[in-house]
């Protein structure tokens, strides 16, 4: 909800680094503010080995322990664009016009070890159909395959792929790009609700109130999407957005040759 509650979100991500261990956070709805940017107010939280990767006007970030990990490039995709909003649209989209939308991407390389990995931030369009996000998600994907990263990456965000009937369905057929890299989230539960969607648009507290009669539709929209092995996952409820928070620890072993490293151990979380 860019950060309108970032002082309910900022303990959660504390708990995660002291619990969990966080190396990489990947957010979706970064956003200028008074007292700078929000990762760049997360990363100050988190403590002062955290850095920020943003550009400007992307809307998304990520912040990294530079202990743990090293990043080499990070560069814009921008997303495939609506060309137009229905009368319906409008009324939950922010200024009513459709907007450029862009992933972030970024290749980073562990401290000790060196193996390599892509990151992939998005936020898709709200607005238009699941054919319109896959057509997102197939951009992103096509970028992780021009930089040689297609076969090791974590791609985490918000799908925003609703259907009323057959979501997950929906949702496997959006990430379907990512599946043919042999990424995949294999969780089902929700990570989203209307009745935590206290944002200042009267459709926003129409759906907040709506939620609260029970007439909520709790979907699964944000994934952490990877083809690096996962040791754990885990989902923390986020009372300050409308979004759940994910989380996954993944293996990075870096093949040289014939042989390979040891591998190294990295967290990548997403909060929406």
């Amino acid at each position: 909800m860019y950060g309108e509650r970032l002082h309910a979100l900022l303990p959660l991500y504390g708990d995660l680094r002291d619990r969990v261990g966080l190396h990489l956070l990947y957010l979706q709805e970064d956003a200028p503010t008074p007292r700078g940017r929000l990762s760049e107010r997360i990363a100050r939280a988190l403590g002062p080995s955290y850095e920020v990767v943003q550009k400007t006007g992307a809307g998304v970030a990520l912040v990294y322990d530079a202990r743990a990990l090293a990043c080499r490039n990070a560069s814009l995709v921008p997303l495939p664009r609506l060309e137009s909003l229905s009368w319906f649209e409008r009324l939950y989209i922010r200024g009513g016009k459709t907007r450029q939308k862009h992933a972030l991407i970024a290749e980073f390389h562990t401290r000790g070890s060196g193996s390599r990995f892509g990151a992939a931030c998005f936020h898709l369009d709200s607005a238009g159909s699941n054919r319109h996000r896959r057509r997102q998600i197939q951009a992103i994907a096509d970028d992780l395959r021009a930089r040689g990263l297609e076969r090791r990456f974590v791609a985490c965000g918000d799908t925003n792929a609703f259907a009323v009937r057959r979501q997950l369905e929906a949702l496997r057929g959006v990430l379907a790009p990512f599946s043919a890299h042999g990424a995949h989230d294999p969780e089902t539960a929700p990570t989203h609700y209307f009745a935590r969607q206290e944002e200042p648009l009267l459709a926003h507290r129409a759906c907040v109130l709506a939620g609260r009669l029970g007439l909520d539709l709790p979907r699964r929209y944000d994934v952490v999407c990877t083809n690096l092995r996962a040791l754990a996952r885990g989902q923390v409820t986020a009372p300050g957005s409308d979004h759940d928070l994910l989380w996954a620890r993944v293996a990075i072993e870096a093949e040289v040759g014939n042989s390979r490293q040891a591998p190294a151990e990295e967290r990548a979380l997403e909060p929406a």
